[in-house]
């Protein structure tokens, strides 16, 4: 097999200032991929720990959307399905 790994540094420079990067310019995150900075999340190729496949990325933007619907549920004082 031949894979092609293109765009391999991430354009997280608009963070800077934000929250703290990775040596490697990546976004620290938790398992639910939450930032330190509280409301921010960051999925795929972009954050610490990605194995840059496009179907992982693709995952983490799924994992990501769960994790800010609840986020903002929580906020607002509503339930936190899903």
């Amino acid at each position: 097999g031949l894979f092609v790994y293109v765009g391999a540094a991430p354009r997280t420079g608009f963070l800077a200032g934000l929250l703290q990067l990775a040596v490697d310019g990546r976004v620290p995150t938790d398992d639910r991929l939450r930032c330190a900075l509280p409301g921010l999340f960051a999925a795929g190729d972009v954050r610490s720990g990605s194995v840059a496949q496009a179907v992982a990325a693709a995952g983490d933007g799924a994992t990501a959307a769960v994790a800010a619907h609840r986020y903002l549920n929580e906020r607002a004082g509503g339930m936190t399905t899903p």
